[in-house]
């Protein structure tokens, strides 16, 4: 099963959080493997400087749109097939698993297989249900819907989930057993690496 956060993958996750940033617009990639990264080539050097502003976050999100796009579209062909759009959601899938500091299995709804709920998510992307998309359905999908959105297949929840522990505290925590979730993920993120128990 694959490791959490593989090295192949941090450019996915990356490219993920280009288009669904997150609230405070940080990563949740250790920062030792954006700077390999960075190295590599793979993903372009993090840009703090003040121009970064100016830009229009509509020409920020377009330019993210294309560069997530080439990336599914390797060879560019103008179009990404069932297994690359999968692909697309798995890794969007990934992304919202290391930011909730769990498995991606435990995103599932109940009763939900991964497989069935991502052909799902796919063919609500694949409008015209040739198999294919196309970028301008790719754009259009990633305009109208966030992370949970675009996952709601997967995790049966059709609004922005937020984990909001002022909530949780007020609840009856006897039968929260997670209510300690946040400092758990937390935690978690210091283990790099570490093999899933499957």
């Amino acid at each position: 099963h694959a490791v959490i956060m593989g090295g192949n993958n941090t450019k996915a996750i990356y490219l993920c959080e280009t288009i669904y940033p997150s609230a405070d617009g940080s990563s949740i990639i250790p920062p030792e493997k954006l700077e390999k990264a960075i190295q590599k080539g793979e993903i372009p050097p993090r840009n703090n400087d003040e121009e970064d502003i100016d830009e229009d976050e509509d020409e920020k999100i377009d330019s993210a749109i294309k560069e997530v796009w080439a990336y599914y579209d390797k060879k560019n062909v103008g179009f990404l097939n069932k297994k690359q759009g999968l692909q697309f959601f798995k890794d969007a899938l990934e992304l919202m698993a290391l930011r909730r500091g769990c498995k991606t299995k435990d995103l599932l709804a109940p009763g939900v297989s991964q497989g069935s709920a991502l052909n799902q998510c796919f063919d609500k992307m694949d409008k015209t249900h040739t198999g294919k998309i196309d970028y301008s359905a790719f754009e259009e999908f990633i305009n109208e819907n966030d992370i949970d959105e675009a996952l709601q297949f997967v995790t049966g929840n059709t609004g922005p989930v937020v984990i909001n522990t002022s909530s949780v505290q007020m609840a009856d925590n006897s039968s929260l057993p997670t209510s300690s979730k946040n400092e758990v993920s937390l935690a978690n993120i210091e283990y790099r690496d570490y093999p899933d128990s499957d």
